[in-house]
């Protein structure tokens, strides 16, 4: 299986650890040293996440941020760095950055991050084509989706969505089985069983390190969840997504 992409922008490569620990890796990636080569492949080439590198940057160098497009685009944009001050994040937010790296983190801290970026990203786009219209049926609906992204892969009770929401779980109950024809309960089920599929069939990863990567508890919890959801365990998924999608089998 091949890796995933991640699109690398760094004006001085050998000053990111990133790179060595993480990016070039577990990750096939694509180095640029410009702005220009870096928007060029970032709508170009297909990625599942890209990175912009600031370990070698000096103070006045962080502006570059305030040149650069917004990045809400195809895929989620992280940055890696040696520092993250409250102006950096507030920049880096408006342009459309999500998540962030500290070079000083433990390698595994940055590659969970690095994760859960991409399977939100991800997440996103198969709740809007699965459920077209749900972002437009309730505002709360569309609060909940971000809030199940930006937790994503957590482990929410209702009870703790309901809260985020300012909303009594009866009405988010109503909400969802409007929105999505299912409780939230099974909605995100779904979701988790979806992002599972994904790395069965694009990742090298074994059961336990994809459920790990999941929050779940153990291997055995999120192969009773597939048994609910698909009637069959993990590795008779795997073998099945030789020839179908994973929206195929959750279909």
């Amino acid at each position: 299986m091949s890796k995933q992409k991640i699109i690398l922008f760094s004006t001085e490569l050998a000053d990111c650890p990133c790179h060595d620990d993480i990016f070039n890796t577990d990750y096939e990636t694509l180095v640029t040293y410009s702005e220009e080569q870096f928007f060029a492949q970032l709508y170009d080439s297909p990625a599942d996440a890209a990175v912009l590198c600031f370990c070698s940057a000096r103070e006045e160098d962080v502006d570059i941020l305030l040149r650069l497009d917004v990045l809400s685009g195809p895929v989620p944009v992280l940055t890696c760095s040696k520092s993250v001050n409250p102006e950096f994040v507030r920049k880096a937010t408006i342009k459309g950055i999500s998540r962030f790296m500290l070079c000083s983190a433990k390698p595994e801290e940055n590659r969970q991050i690095v994760c859960e970026a991409i399977l939100g990203h991800g997440l996103r786009q198969y709740i809007e084509f699965c459920w077209p219209a749900s972002q437009k049926s309730s505002p709360y609906i569309s609060k909940l989706i971000d809030e199940i992204i930006y937790t994503f892969p957590r482990h929410l009770q209702v009870r703790e969505f309901a809260g985020r929401l300012g909303i009594d779980r009866v009405w988010l109950h109503r909400l969802c089985k409007d929105a999505f024809g299912v409780s939230l309960t099974r909605f995100l089920r779904r979701i988790r069983i979806h992002q599972a599929l994904c790395m069965l069939q694009h990742t090298n990863l074994d059961n336990v390190s994809i459920a790990m990567q999941l929050d779940y508890s153990e291997e055995s919890s999120m192969a009773r969840e597939f048994r609910k959801e698909l009637g069959y365990c993990p590795n008779k998924a795997r073998k099945l997504l030789i020839g179908k999608s994973p929206g195929e089998l959750l279909s």
